[in-house]
C-alpha cells in the first residue's frame, strides 16, 4: 500500500541512516579497534503530515486499518522529478533524470497526481536518461506528474495527531525502511600517511562544538582520599562538523561519504577548521622552518599525536600538509621545524589559517540528514567526530 499524502515542507524530511560498529578500546593506552556489524544502514524517514478534509480522513483511515505493517511502499519525498512530457497508457520507459536519486533496478516507483491518483510500478532497469519497466503503465500520465522512488518501509506504531480543528491535525510519521538500500562508497581523494583527509569547510552559519575527553580510571577504597589514573596519558578530542548541501550533487557526496566511513569504522583526518597557530614570519620556498607567535606550543604541544600534523591553508584555496617534527620557544615567537619544504614562499598574510589535523571516526554510528526541500533545494547535516590514537 502507498503511503499517499505529502509531507509538509515547512519542517524538515529527516532521513537517518544508521550504521553498527563494534568499538573495542584497550584503557592503558586508548588504541581502539573498529568492526562494522552491518552490511548497509538502517535507514528511517520522519516527516511531518498537516492534513485537513479528504487528506486527513484519508491518513487517519491508512494508520488505523494498516498501523505497524511493513508492506508499505514509501515515497522518497526528497528525489521528486516532474514528467517533462505526456506518459501514455501502456508505456514501458519513464523518461526522467535518475541521476543521484533512488532508483534501483527490480525496485518501485510511483507516478502521483493525487490521494486516489497514482500508480506503482515495478522498475527493470534505471538507465542514464530514463527507466525501463517491468511491465507497462495502466493509465495515462500528463506532464507535471510527480515521479518518486519508492522503498519498502514500515510504519512506526503509534502517530499521535495533534487536532487543531474538526477537520485539521498534525502528525509526525516515522518510516523505517525494510529493504537493505546501497551506495556508492566514495572517501576523499587527498590522503595524507595512509588514510583520507577531510577538506570540506565546516558550514559558519551554525555554531560548532569542541571537547577533549581522557580514559580516566579511578580507584577508592572509601577510606582515603580516592585516586585517578589517566593511564593513555592523552586528550581524545571531539568536535562537530557542520554541512550544508546544495543540490543533487552535493547530497550524492556527501552520502557517498558516510557509505565510506560506515559509522565508526573508518578513519579519516579532519582539520579543526580553526586557526590554531598564527605565522609571523614568511615561510620560504626551501625552508622547513615556520615561525609562529607564540602558542605554548613547545611547553604544551611537544609534537604530541593530533597534535603534529597542521594543514597550512591560504586565502587562495591551496593547502599544504606538514608534521611538525621539532619546535622551539624564540622570544614572543616560536619556529616550528616541519617535515618538509613546502615548495614556495608564503607570506603570512597570504595564509587563511593554520589548522591542526586529527585522525578521528565519526563519534556516532547514526547521521541525521535534514531535507528541507527536494534535491534541488538545501539540507543540512552534522557529523560530530572524534579523535582515534594515529597509527603513523
Amino acid at each position: 500500500m502507498v503511503w499517499p499524502v505529502p509531507p509538509d515542507w515547512r519542517n524538515p524530511v529527516r532521513e537517518s541512516l544508521a550504521w553498527l560498529t563494534d568499538v573495542l578500546q584497550a584503557p592503558a593506552t586508548g588504541v581502539t579497534q573498529h568492526r562494522s556489524l552491518r552490511q548497509a544502514p538502517r535507514r528511517t524517514f520522519t516527516f511531518d503530515v498537516v492534513a485537513a478534509g479528504q487528506e486527513r480522513r484519508v491518513a487517519d483511515a491508512l494508520i488505523a486499518d494498516r498501523g505497524g505493517r511493513s508492506d508499505w511502499a514509501l515515497p522518497i519525498w526528497p528525489d521528486v522529478q516532474y514528467l517533462a512530457a505526456p506518459l501514455s497508457s501502456g508505456a514501458t520507459t519513464i523518461p526522467c533524470d535518475p541521476a543521484y536519486r533512488d532508483f534501483v533496478g527490480g525496485g518501485r516507483a510511483l507516478l502521483w497526481r493525487s490521494l486516489r491518483q497514482w500508480e506503482l510500478v515495478t522498475l527493470d532497469e534505471v538507465g542514464e536518461d530514463g527507466l525501463e519497466l517491468a511491465s507497462a503503465t495502466t493509465q495515462a500520465w500528463p506532464a507535471g506528474t510527480r515521479l518518486y522512488p519508492v522503498r519498502r518501509a514500515r510504519l512506526a506504531d503509534g502517530p499521535e495527531e495533534t487536532l487543531w480543528t474538526d477537520l485539521s491535525g498534525r502528525r509526525t510519521l516515522t518510516f523505517l525502511v525494510q529493504e537493505a538500500c546501497d551506495w556508492p562508497a566514495q572517501l576523499p581523494a587527498t590522503e595524507y600517511l595512509g588514510h583520507p583527509v577531510l577538506e570540506h569547510v565546516s558550514d559558519a552559519g551554525e555554531n560548532g562544538s569542541l571537547s577533549y575527553a581522557r580514559i580516566l580510571t579511578d580507584e577508592d577504597n572509601d577510606v582515603g582520599l580516592p585516586a585517578t589514573f589517566d593511564l593513555p596519558g592523552r586528550a581524545f578530542r571531539a568536535q562537530s562538523h557542520r554541512w550544508r548541501l546544495w543540490g543533487a550533487a552535493e547530497r550524492a557526496a556527501f552520502r557517498s561519504l558516510l557509505y565510506g566511513l560506515r559509522g565508526r569504522q573508518v578513519p579519516l583526518w579532519v582539520p579543526s577548521g580553526l586557526q590554531d597557530l598564527k605565522a609571523s614570519a614568511s615561510i620560504g620556498s626551501s625552508s622547513t622552518w615556520l615561525t609562529v607567535e607564540w602558542a605554548g606550543y613547545t611547553l604544551y604541544g611537544r609534537q604530541q599525536p593530533n597534535r603534529r600534523d597542521v594543514r597550512i591553508v591560504l586565502h587562495d584555496g591551496t593547502a599544504f600538509i606538514r608534521r611538525i617534527t621539532g619546535s622551539a620557544e624564540s622570544g614572543a615567537n616560536e619556529v616550528l621545524q616541519l617535515s618538509s619544504a613546502l615548495g614556495q614562499a608564503v607570506a603570512p598574510g597570504a595564509i587563511r589559517r593554520i589548522e591542526f589535523l586529527t585522525l578521528c571516526t565519526l563519534a556516532s554510528d547514526e547521521v541525521v540528514l535534514e531535507h528541507h526541500a527536494d534535491l534541488a533545494g538545501a539540507a543540512r547535516a552534522s557529523t560530530p567526530f572524534t579523535a582515534v590514537v594515529p597509527d603513523v
